[in-house]
């Protein structure tokens, strides 16, 4: 266009005039093209400037959050540092208080205090190891310790014992090592100390911080109560062996002394030597009592209390004890029951001796402090951590003890200031003794008391049952009780009965024919004797604790000991009836139905005299034409005959306790007891009972033994037991007041 129109430009203006309309036309489509390119051009420029404007938006938003971000940042630190500036404060703070205490500590401390390196060399230490050793602080710092502080002689096994405790202490930090050593001050003694080490690190390495305490006044503490203590056990020695040589040379007169006695009381004397007699006897009694408790106290002071175990009926060891103990009860109008909740509990193991001692003890002292009252002795077990115990109550209704005094009591040599030591007399050793016999048995004794309310003692002794194992051998068996020689061609007789009187009247009839007899209280010791010797005859009760009548007789005869073929003479308060197809099985040769006469029991001695069958073997009538009477005395003058009045007296008397101790053992039963329980208890009774005479009472305890035997409760028996005991009981105190009144 510029190429075509510019001649026309450049040319005459008439021309370009002229040629101004055609320009104007040609020029109208550039003039379009032209304001296109323009719009287009504003357009590319806004845009352009929109696209900025957003990139620099962006960038300054960013720049904002950066420096949010940045003032939280600088915010956080400012707080953080503010609190580790407050604790570094707060603990710098502490550890000047720290620094400051432990300098005071340091400084004040009455154990000296040495601060050493490894190699010994003091670095610090406080006035109190500069008063103990003698040195001015000088001195001490930077010498070395081990030199200053030990005997030349001792410092180099004192150097490796150190040495040994300080390597040892830098190992275990944590438990600081004590030693004892012997050290020495500036001015040459020597004294003992004991020494604390730790060692601690520092920044150059590790020190060690020794405490030093002087123990010269402990050690000779220590050896003056060692002297102290020398004395008191040589004292003690001295005592005990003075006890136990007096104590032995006193029971040998005082032995002398009651066999005198017991001699003059079976020479002829009339009624005031007789008084006489007896308080003599009871006076040497008491005497001997005392010298026996001395002798025990001094045997437990030498630890020489010996220790036995054996079998035993421990339900007849408290019934033998009560009734022993029932008469000087009734004096000062007491009785005395007998409970067993849990029924009879039958043979155990242990020591009798020492539980009856104890037994006696409480009970007599029960007995001596009440008065019109009563005194319960109960048994029952119970379990406990090493095994089932029994415990044994006495319970009484007398004066009571206070709190106060409830531990004294057991305690060697007290009587309180109570009535207890002005009614009585004593030497105040008996419950002491009886609590050590107790605790030495694996048990324990003690009291429950109020004053005016009656007293609780009780006694716990493990429960151990017997078994085959815990029985003694032969030679280890209880010694029988030998008799005198018998006269020329009489025999030898073991007698196995576990009632007392039984076995005393039968001894004194055989004896009476001049044969020697050997005692059994019970079926295991028969058969050890018979095992050990060769008897011509052997008589064994039935019913017996452990080993019964068949059983002893079944082992003599199939053990082939030395008494395997001797004759065999079973006792029995049963029907002989009851017993035939046993009598066959068990190798008895003949029965004998109690009570036994004694020209009955002598003729069981000999083979091909069978003893004369017994009346009451019969069969008994359903009534009887009159009342019989409950005792025949023909059979006590029997008894006076061969044994003496002195004797039956005595006998009687242990019946009369014996049987009513019985009675209160089947009371104790309750008013149903279970017939298992029932038939020993009257099975004792009747053994015993039979011997006086006293037919009826002993035909009702036979019947109580077959029912219990059946299974039974023989209610009506039950019912009549205790009035038939009565009559019978006054019936034969009458025969012991008319045989007292006799000529020996």
């Amino acid at each position: 266009f510029l190429t075509e129109t510019a001649p026309v430009i450049e040319g005459p203006d008439p021309a370009l005039a002229a040629a101004l309309p055609g320009l104007s036309a040609r020029l109208q489509p550039l003039v379009v093209m032209s304001e296109a390119m323009q719009t287009r051009s504003a357009n590319a420029a806004l845009q352009g400037y929109s696209a900025e404007q957003v990139r620099i938006g962006g960038a300054l938003l960013r720049l904002v959050l950066l420096t949010v971000l940045l003032v939280v940042v600088l915010s956080v630190l400012s707080i953080q540092l503010l609190r580790l500036y407050l604790g570094s404060k707060e603990r710098a703070e502490e550890n000047r208080r720290t620094s400051a205490r432990l300098e005071t500590i340091f400084a004040t401390s009455a154990d000296a205090i040495l601060v050493t390196d490894l190699e010994g060399r003091v670095l610090d230490c406080n006035p109190a190891a500069q008063a103990m050793f003698g040195y001015p602080a000088e001195a001490l710092l930077g010498g070395v310790a081990m030199t200053l502080l030990f005997p030349p002689d001792v410092v180099a096994a004192q150097r490796s014992q150190l040495d040994r405790a300080v390597r040892s202490a830098s190992s275990t930090a944590a438990n600081p090592l004590r030693l004892e050593v012997e050290a020495q001050q500036a001015d040459g003694l020597r004294f003992p100390v004991e020494v604390t080490l730790a060692v601690a690190p520092v920044v150059s390495g590790s020190i060690v911080v020794a405490l030093v305490r002087d123990i010269s006044a402990r050690r000779r503490a220590e050896r003056d109560l060692t002297e102290a203590r020398d004395r008191a056990l040589a004292g003690e020695r001295a005592k005990a062996n003075f006890l136990a040589v007096m104590s032995h040379e006193m029971r040998t007169p005082l032995n002398g002394l009651t066999g005198s006695i017991e001699l003059m009381a079976q020479t002829p004397l009339d009624t005031r030597q007789r008084e006489l007699v007896r308080v003599l006897s009871t006076s040497a009694e008491i005497l001997l009592d005392h010298v026996n408790s001395v002798l025990d106290i001094a045997r437990f002071e030498a630890n020489a209390m010996e220790a036995v175990t054996v079998a035993f009926d421990l339900d007849r060891l408290v019934a033998d004890c009560a009734a022993n103990q029932a008469g000087l009860a009734a004096a000062a109008g007491n009785r005395i029951e007998l409970r067993s909740p849990g029924g009879p509990l039958g043979m155990v193991m242990g020591n009798p001796v020492r539980l009856r001692q104890i037994l006696l003890n409480l009970l007599n002292n029960a007995a001596k402090f009440t008065r019109n009252g009563r005194i319960t002795v109960e048994t029952v077990t119970q379990g406990g951590d090493g095994g089932p115990m029994v415990e044994i109550r006495v319970i009484d209704t007398g004066i009571g003890i206070a709190a106060t005094d409830l531990e004294r009591i057991f305690e060697d040599f007290v009587t309180l200031d109570s009535g207890y030591d002005r009614r009585s007399g004593g030497t105040g050793l008996g419950l002491g003794i009886s609590r050590r016999l107790a605790r030495a048995m694996g048990g324990d004794l003690g009291a429950l008391s109020m004053p005016h309310r009656g007293s609780r003692f009780w006694l716990r002794l493990p429960l151990l049952r017997p078994e085959a194992a815990d029985l003694p051998p032969p030679e280890e068996a209880a010694p029988a009780l030998p008799a005198e020689q018998p006269r020329p061609g009489g025999l030898t007789v073991l007698i196995i009965e576990d009632n007392d009187i039984n076995r005393f009247i039968a001894r004194s009839f055989i004896e009476s024919e001049g044969h020697a007899v050997v005692e059994a209280a019970d079926g295991m010791t028969g058969l050890i004797e018979a095992q050990r010797q060769a008897f011509d005859v052997v008589l064994t009760d039935i019913s017996m604790p452990g080993l019964d009548g068949f059983q002893v007789a079944r082992r003599i005869r199939e053990g082939g000991g030395p008494s395997a073929r001797s004759r065999i003479v079973a006792l029995t308060a049963h029907s002989l009836s009851t017993h035939q197809e046993e009598l066959r099985d068990s190798g008895l040769d003949a029965f004998l139905q109690k009570p036994v006469g004694r020209a009955e029991l002598l003729r069981s001695l000999h083979p091909g005299q069978p003893p004369a069958p017994s009346p009451e073997d019969q069969p008994e009538p359903e009534t009887t034409p009159a009342d019989p009477p409950v005792l025949d005395p023909s059979v006590l003058d029997e008894l006076r005959d061969q044994l003496g009045p002195v004797a039956v007296m005595a006998l009687i008397r242990q019946m009369l306790g014996d049987g009513d101790m019985i009675l209160q053992r089947i009371a104790a039963l309750g008013p149903a007891p279970e017939p298992a329980a029932l038939a020993p208890l009257a099975h004792q009774f009747a053994g015993a009972i039979g011997t006086f005479g006293a037919h009826p009472l002993h035909r009702l305890l036979r019947r109580m033994m077959q029912a219990g035997r059946g299974g039974d409760r023989p209610e009506a028996d039950l019912a009549a037991l205790p009035g038939l005991w009565q009559a019978t009981r006054l019936a034969l105190q009458r025969q012991a007041d008319r045989l007292a009144r006799l000529p020996d």
